[in-house]
């Protein structure tokens, strides 16, 4: 048989491995493992049998033990490493279906080897059972794959089995072998099905939230109900300083980093000590920790996403079953999807940041431009009407002053288109928000632009009722919206050309409510597609010479989808170079204005 903890490790043998999952008593698996081992103890005529089923983590564990107490006792959940149960398979003696290694060759592993106090001495016979012998029966699948052995020590007669017992237990073992893969099969099968939905309930909590906070709360409520474990937590590198961590803590750091190399979860408890990822010292370091705060086991889960380990989802149990390879497989799926959910958010974090930092800047460097601007604005109003009545003035000057005139207008220009897109970043001032009748404020809007349409030779047409399209908005937001989209119509119109304007109202996507939608047509210059994607970036410019060549800041239709955005609207455009452009808003209708 096998102690409480073994630490050797060895090499696997070239036998394939397939863990298995160790079950509570009260299921199937158990009782029908319990009734294999007990019938082929009494079948080879053995006071002890047992049932030990491979793990994910590399180690082997008695699921069922049966028959003496004092064995029941020591050995049911105990764990042997991998290797050192392979060590014994590779070395002992082969009689048909069952393994035999005598007490010469398995005295040294002794440390892994139960010897109960009714076997210290043997008897003085030649055949008799040696303390540390070891009779066992691997259980395999048609593929030759190991699953698990079963064990049985201690014979009544005392001795070694002969030939005729061994044939018996033999034909029990082999009869034996096909019930129990049977019945592991439906086990792994109905938790695997409880898992996956517990898997995809955390999946949708993790992929659904962007805020790095309650999706972490989520993602601990959800594998509660789901795994029915004690407690959970959810623990991230990036929000934990190395130095202001326990020794435990640190620990538990390091493991779900070596845990993320390895694609594999860690599980530590007082008969699992995760072999090949834990030293003898630091198991029994977070064996006292979990113990230090009234836990029995622990399923740490590494958290990352590609060669990056960004946290630990930890799960403890108190006084319950052991974790079966399902759970174990189950979570790192979740530690994969649950730290490509954390990246996500910290980008998104990261975004909200920046937005939040350019916003500021933005709105300060504008203040911080005004005041001067005026002055220079000021200075410039005097100069110019001092030099009025110079008649010999040069016209030099004359020259100069207009181009800081039209220089300080254009600097004027972008300061408040600073201050406006700085102004959308923020909630409308509900106070502001009203019902506005968008037809008659387009009217004032083309007319207040027919300078600007006049001096390039462009004709504005408005195909827009006066009333009844209504908007609720802030009329200044839909004044902006407006006079933006128009001006820059006629801007990049040639020039003799015309714009039109068309606006109406259909039904919206909800019974009962209204869309309106807003068309700009020129027939300018167009747009290239490669183009089209940025043309709502603040301060983005285009690269054609034509469009380069006409005066603005780049903000204007930045400003425009703000404004769209704010009023949960949308707006697209279509556009080819030569062909024009068209602009199309759509916002939602509103009730009679107030």
């Amino acid at each position: 048989m096998t102690p409480t903890q073994g630490t050797t490790h060895q090499p696997l043998a070239a036998t394939p491995v397939a863990p298995a999952s160790p079950v509570p008593a009260t299921t199937e698996l158990t009782r029908v493992l319990r009734s294999i081992a007990a019938e082929m103890a009494q079948a080879g005529g053995f006071r002890v049998s047992a049932v030990s089923l491979f793990r994910a983590t590399d180690e082997l564990e008695f699921v069922v033990v049966d028959g003496d107490p004092e064995a029941v006792a020591e050995l049911t959940g105990d764990v042997t490493p991998t290797p050192v149960a392979m060590t014994m398979l590779e070395r002992a003696e082969q009689w048909g279906p069952l393994r035999f290694l005598p007490h010469e060759q398995a005295v040294e592993l002794l440390d892994h080897i139960w010897v109960g106090s009714a076997q210290s001495a043997a008897p003085a016979h030649p055949d008799a059972w040696q303390p540390c012998d070891l009779l066992m029966a691997p259980l395999t699948d048609t593929d030759g794959t190991l699953h698990g052995i079963v064990w049985v020590d201690l014979p009544l007669d005392g001795l070694r089995p002969g030939t005729d017992q061994r044939r018996r237990l033999g034909g029990y073992a082999e009869r034996a072998n096909s019930a129990m893969l049977d019945v592991l099969e439906r086990e792994r099968l109905l938790e695997q099905v409880r898992l996956a939905d517990a898997a995809r309930r955390v999946v949708r909590s993790a992929t659904a939230d962007l805020d790095l906070a309650r999706l972490v709360q989520t993602v601990i409520d959800t594998v509660c109900d789901g795994f029915t474990v004690d407690d959970v937590r959810v623990q991230l590198l990036a929000e934990e300083e190395e130095a202001d961590l326990d020794e435990v803590s640190l620990l538990s750091r390091r493991l779900a980093e070596r845990c993320w190399r390895d694609q594999r979860v860690a599980i530590i408890s007082h008969r699992r000590a995760a072999p090949a990822l834990l030293s003898a010292e630091e198991h029994a370091l977070l064996l006292e920790g979990l113990h230090g705060q009234g836990d029995t086991s622990l399923l740490l889960t590494p958290l990352g996403a590609g060669p990056e380990c960004v946290g630990r989802l930890l799960m403890f149990r108190r006084d319950r079953t052991d974790w079966s390879d399902e759970e174990a497989s189950a979570a790192l799926d979740i530690g994969h999807d649950l730290g490509r959910a954390v990246l996500n958010a910290r980008s998104f974090e990261r975004e909200q940041q920046a937005a939040a930092y350019r916003q500021q800047l933005i709105a300060t460097m504008a203040h911080e431009l005004k005041n001067p601007l005026a002055a220079v604005g000021g200075y410039l109003d005097m100069l110019e009407d001092f030099l009025a009545e110079e008649p010999a003035t040069g016209p030099e000057v004359q020259r100069s002053l207009r181009g800081i005139g039209r220089a300080t207008r254009r600097l004027d220009d972008i300061v408040a288109d600073l201050l406006t897109l700085a102004r959308f970043d923020e909630a409308a001032d509900p106070a502001l928000v009203a019902p506005q009748e968008l037809g008659a404020l387009l009217h004032e809007v083309v007319e207040g632009l027919a300078v600007q349409a006049d001096a390039r030779d462009v004709r504005v047409r408005v195909h827009a009722p006066s009333r009844g399209v209504l908007v609720s908005a802030d009329a200044a937001d839909l004044e902006r919206l407006l006079v933006n989209l128009v001006s820059n119509a006629v801007k990049y119109s040639h020039e003799g050309g015309e714009v039109e304007v068309h606006l109406e109202t259909r039904p919206g996507p909800v019974p009962a409510t209204t869309e309106v939608v807003l068309r700009v047509v020129d027939h300018g210059i167009g747009i290239a597609a490669a183009e089209q994607q940025r043309l709502f970036e603040e301060f983005y410019r285009s690269a054609d010479p034509a469009a380069a060549s006409q005066p603005g800041t780049g903000l204007g239709l930045a400003i425009v989808q703000r404004v769209v955005r704010r009023l949960d609207g949308d707006i697209a455009v279509e556009s080819a170079p030569g062909e024009g452009s068209v602009f199309t808003v759509t916002l939602p209708g509103s009730g009679s204005p107030t």
